[in-house]
């Protein structure tokens, strides 16, 4: 596997955001010296400032076959589920679903790997129904984030092939 080029678009995109996410931190030649090397590291040969240029493109390179609901999915997933785009995203599939947007705000923060505010047995008691129907709502929910992440990814993947990043 070549390390300047991702296997696929999701891999790609999870390099991105972390890349986005890291402070730049120029340290001196002493800590760089005794810093520990990563097993594999995409892009080895450039720097970090140049890493960090290379996930703007990824991302530029995906604005650009992506609808905006699908980069807001996107976002989302790969940022967590408590940026302000989460609130777009949470008043679409309320109203395609027709949920509370309270509720879909929880289920959404779960499908990106963050904690809910709340847990079945509270939803069960708030609208006064059986866990298993909370349950089945949030199901609801997921399959149709986890439908349009597919879409999502789809569009990125095609978009990242085209720019060179993912090769498979």
């Amino acid at each position: 596997m070549d390390a300047n080029t991702f296997p696929s678009a999701h891999d790609a995109i999870a390099w991105a955001v972390r890349r986005r996410n890291i402070p730049i931190i120029e340290r001196s030649s002493v800590h760089a010296m005794g810093r520990k090397k990563a097993v594999f590291e995409w892009m080895p040969g450039l720097d970090a400032w140049e890493k960090l240029a290379e996930a703007v493109y990824i991302f530029k390179a995906i604005e650009h076959t992506c609808t905006k609901m699908e980069m807001v999915v996107l976002e989302t997933y790969y940022m967590g589920g408590t940026n302000e785009l989460a609130d777009v995203l949470v008043g679409r599939v309320g109203r395609e679903l027709h949920r509370d947007k309270w509720f879909v705000a929880d289920v959404l923060r779960q499908w990106a790997r963050e904690r809910p505010r709340h847990n079945l047995k509270w939803w069960s008691k708030k609208y006064k129904v059986h866990e298993s129907t909370v349950r089945r709502w949030q199901g609801e929910v997921i399959d149709r984030l986890d439908i349009m992440l597919k879409a999502s990814l789809t569009g990125a993947d095609h978009a990242l092939k085209e720019s060179g990043h993912v090769n498979y």
